[in-house]
């Protein structure tokens, strides 16, 4: 699809969920600077967003502090390449940030075993219940399985309260109650304790992405991080998804397939059978130059829907 570049406001600002702010505005501004385009122009994002733009100088970003909200592709900006995030997407005018190289750093390193972020959520989806989330009995199966295999960093927005530069989506943290169980798990960090630490020396977000840059292995479930985790190339990710219309096209021909190079592997499970299967192409896969490379099994017979194998 092409993309004519409209004439553009001399503030960017977006409004919407974090998920839709990762896969659709950043790609946009990320063009528009490196193409040149960008001018004298400013964005408008929320709180604690800017190291998503470090691209950028800090005087062009503005952060401001109200909630976030849906917003519905109708009602988002004619001049973004892409409206809706999980339909048909125009490649034009869009290129994502190589995040890895940007936050490249030594502060996760120093364990001989590689990194696996655990990212859960619960909170309210579609006005009902948590739905996509990793209950306590997967959580003990990722961690009996792959805990001796990993060095795991575990992260659940709500886990704590938030800190200052953490802008939480509108729909409302519940308390799934790991603490204690984590607590029979020394061996796995959670992140909003680290962040909590290292504040202010380094944000939410910042730390976050520095993670993540160290990361080849990612654990997490249908939503805004796995949007974000698939920025990361090489990586290995395995969502839990249970409900959401990235099955339809997001997954297999939207951002998740062509945001990073290399694209990362990708496995969908969508009930906790497909999920504990899973589990042991983790424990067999080795991170080999720049991309994770499974061993002999393959994602069609563990029982999944087809793999996205590294470009």
């Amino acid at each position: 699809m092409r993309f004519a570049l409209p004439q553009l406001p001399a503030q960017l600002r977006f409004e919407g969920e974090f998920g839709a702010e990762i896969n659709s505005f950043v790609p946009f501004v990320h063009w528009l600077w490196t193409a040149g385009e960008f001018g004298a122009r400013q964005i408008v994002t929320y709180r604690g967003m800017a190291p998503f733009y470090g691209f950028l100088p800090r005087g062009r970003i503005i952060e401001h502090d109200i909630p976030r909200r849906f917003v519905p592709p109708h009602e988002r900006p004619a001049w973004l390449p892409t409206r809706d995030d999980h339909g048909p997407r125009a490649r034009t005018h869009e290129l994502f940030p190589d995040y890895r190289a940007l936050y490249a750093n030594d502060l996760f390193v120093g364990d001989d075993r590689p990194l696996l972020v655990l990212h859960n959520k619960f909170c309210t989806e579609w006005g009902r219940g948590p739905v996509n989330f990793l209950p306590l009995d997967l959580l003990a199966e990722v961690l009996v399985q792959l805990g001796e295999r990993f060095r795991i960093i575990y992260s659940r927005p709500g886990i704590a309260p938030p800190g200052a530069d953490y802008s939480a989506d509108h729909q409302p943290d519940h308390d799934l109650g790991e603490r204690e169980f984590l607590a029979a798990f020394p061996d796995v960090t959670i992140f909003e304790d680290l962040a909590a630490q290292l504040a202010p020396g380094y944000g939410y977000n910042q730390l976050k992405l520095m993670l993540y840059a160290n990361s080849y292995f990612h654990i997490t479930t249908q939503g805004g991080n796995a949007h974000l985790a698939a920025l990361f190339g090489g990586s290995l990710m395995l969502i839990y998804h249970r409900a959401g219309q990235e099955l339809r096209h997001s997954y297999r021909a939207g951002h998740f397939a062509w945001a990073a190079n290399p694209t990362p592997s990708l496995l969908i499970a969508q009930d906790p059978a497909q999920f504990t299967t899973a589990l042991p192409l983790f424990a067999g896969a080795r991170l080999i130059g720049d991309r994770v490379h499974l061993g002999g099994d393959s994602a069609m017979a563990a029982g999944l829907g087809p793999i996205k194998s590294a470009r």
